[in-house]
């Protein structure tokens, strides 16, 4: 058995060793000489990678255009509730928002009148306390809105409407009050 001290010189080896290597690679290549390499690696992606990323841009679409569908859907069932020829539009008006405000904001049942109306253009940002001195004797039947008034009424209660009414509600209604913090304990 050879011992440590018996060994050549690492300097030997060092020497011998470039010289062995490379006939030892020339051996090598010429065994290897007919097989060509395949394409790179890294270039092959997995199809099923791609596929699943198609799926998902597709459903992502999808999902897009059933929403805008619903909204559209939305805007126009809340444009059509209301007859604007006729002799009861606001009290009708004041029906549909009313409705419409107490499913999604409980809260303002007691409010009316002025309040009422000031609440209204907070939520959707319409213009109906520009008529505030009129309601009154609209919605009681005194009065009726002429044909520039129910232009008014009519652009006021279709703003609101695809603000409140017919937005896409993408977040469940209780998440949605909690992120904008108007909960049971936010200030509204």
């Amino acid at each position: 058995m050879p011992s440590a001290l018996s060994a050549p010189p690492a300097a030997t080896l060092a020497a011998d060793q470039p010289q062995l290597d490379q006939t030892r690679l020339h051996e090598i290549q010429a065994q290897l000489r007919d097989i060509h390499p395949g394409p790179e690696l890294a270039s092959a992606t997995d199809p099923r990678l791609l596929a699943w990323g198609w799926l998902l841009i597709m459903m992502l679409i999808l999902f897009l255009i059933i929403t805008l569908a619903l909204t559209l859907w939305r805007q126009r069932r809340w444009a059509r509730q209301i007859d604007w020829q006729g002799a009861d539009l606001v009290p009708r008006l004041q029906a549909a928002l009313r409705q419409a405000a107490l499913a999604r904001w409980p809260e303002a049942r007691p409010l009316q009148g002025d309040a009422w109306l000031i609440w209204l253009d907070e939520k959707g940002g319409s213009r109906f306390a520009d008529l505030a001195e009129h309601w009154s004797g609209w919605l009681y039947g005194q009065q009726v809105p002429n044909e520039g008034q129910r232009a008014l009424l009519k652009r006021a209660y279709l703003r609101w409407g695809r603000r409140c009414v017919s937005s896409p509600r993408i977040l469940p209604l209780g998440k949605r009050r909690r992120a904008s913090g108007q909960g049971r304990g936010g200030a509204s």
